[in-house]
């Protein structure tokens, strides 16, 4: 029986789990359930879709509880062109080396099993959890550490159609018959970039439903500290502290240095931006109110439903054991991220909590460290109880 159980395999899962094995959990006494071959599987395919040579976030930001620790292991790899720009963007291929060699260094692979949760139950203050082979494990402590990318976004004009085929699905993608790119933000620009490599002799278009947003990351820098979060946890209203997530939070926007690649190649005509240029999608062609354009095949790059709270265990969770949701449809959780007894959660799940940053990977930073917390605690508790024991025997 293990004594943490994490529900997750990616970039936040794995930030928790090294930094419990960090703090001196075992790793006989943590299990990470994720339906995946290999942890962070996901999130590096995902990456190499749209061929992101850099992630957006800046370098003190991985899964290793140091922040210079990525720094530290590009020195001592030798990397070049280890990171872009003056945040130290890191490159992405050393930032998956790094998750790699700390998930070995940590053992973590020893801790994965390979399944997905379709059923748990609380009994005898232990969490029981079924996999999909039907089979049970048992644990003391849970987290569920998923991320908010379930179900993929298809905008009604483009269900249904042929040739029409969303960036994350589990399509294979034919980006050498591909010259139209729909979406807003970081990842139709990436996916567009690569389009435009792949294809030098194509026009590649892209189609947006508003124009192109700048912003250097996913939110405020000063909601990584004290300067905003301070102020945030003084609200008391769970819609108010939504609203200004959702405000605050730059979707579908993209880091200046991105922007002004795009904007060289629609200078170079190599390059259409649409912006709110889409009616219909009929008979093979993309119609405006103007005119209408045959396309090839389409990759949609319009991100995700927001489906976290209808997940089949969140659900279980909430009806069975009555998990505490906030007015505004979230749930409601304490400083440690603790949502039922021994039970913790992060990312979406958690956005009450940590603000704007929560999805991203310094939201599994702050996650980790607030359910190390927690988790310190309760060993120093344990100790105490040991210690008593042995004075009184």
């Amino acid at each position: 029986m293990a004594t943490w159980t994490i529900i997750g395999g990616g970039i936040q899962a794995v930030t928790i789990a090294i930094k419990l094995r960090s703090q001196g959990l075992s790793p006989h006494q943590l299990r990470i359930i994720d339906p995946n071959r290999n942890l962070c599987q996901q999130f590096n395919q995902f990456t190499q879709r749209i061929a992101m040579p850099y992630l957006r976030s800046p370098g003190v930001h991985h899964t290793h509880p140091n922040p210079f620790h990525l720094k530290q292991f590009a020195k001592k790899c030798q990397y070049t062109n280890a990171s872009y720009g003056p945040y130290q963007r890191p490159n992405l291929e050393m930032f998956m080396n790094h998750t790699h060699e700390l998930i070995h260094r940590y053992h973590l692979n020893h801790s994965h099993i390979q399944s997905s949760v379709c059923n748990i139950k609380q009994l005898n203050q232990l969490w029981h959890i079924q996999l999909a082979d039907q089979s049970w494990i048992s644990t003391t402590h849970l987290i569920i550490a998923f991320g908010c990318n379930h179900n993929t976004y298809t905008p009604s004009l483009f269900k249904n159609q042929t040739d029409v085929s969303h960036i994350f699905d589990d399509s294979d993608k034919n980006y050498d018959h591909t010259s139209h790119v729909v979406g807003s933000g970081i990842t139709a620009a990436h996916l567009t970039l690569r389009l435009l490599k792949t294809n030098p002799e194509k026009v590649i278009h892209l189609w947006t439903n508003k124009p192109l947003e700048v912003h250097d990351f996913d939110a405020d820098p000063g909601w990584l500290g004290p300067k905003n979060m301070n102020k945030f946890r003084e609200i008391h209203s769970s819609k108010e502290r939504l609203n200004i997530i959702k405000q605050e939070r730059h979707k579908g926007s993209m880091p200046k240095e991105i922007e002004l690649r795009l904007k060289k190649y629609v200078e170079q005509k190599r390059l259409v931006i649409h912006t709110n240029e889409l009616v219909e999608v009929q008979q093979h062609h993309i119609c405006t109110h103007h005119y209408c354009l045959y396309y090839d095949q389409i990759l949609l790059a319009t991100g995700f439903q927001d489906t976290i709270m209808a997940q089949p265990i969140i659900k279980q969770l909430i009806n069975n054991y009555q998990a505490p949701v906030a007015d505004c449809g979230l749930p409601s959780i304490n400083n440690n991220l603790e949502w039922l007894p021994n039970l913790f959660v992060s990312g979406g799940l958690a956005d009450l909590e940590l603000g704007p940053f929560a999805r991203n990977i310094m939201g599994g930073r702050e996650a980790a460290i607030r359910i190390s917390q927690a988790f310190n605690k309760i060993e120093n508790e344990a100790i105490t109880k040991k210690a008593l024991y042995s004075s009184l025997y």
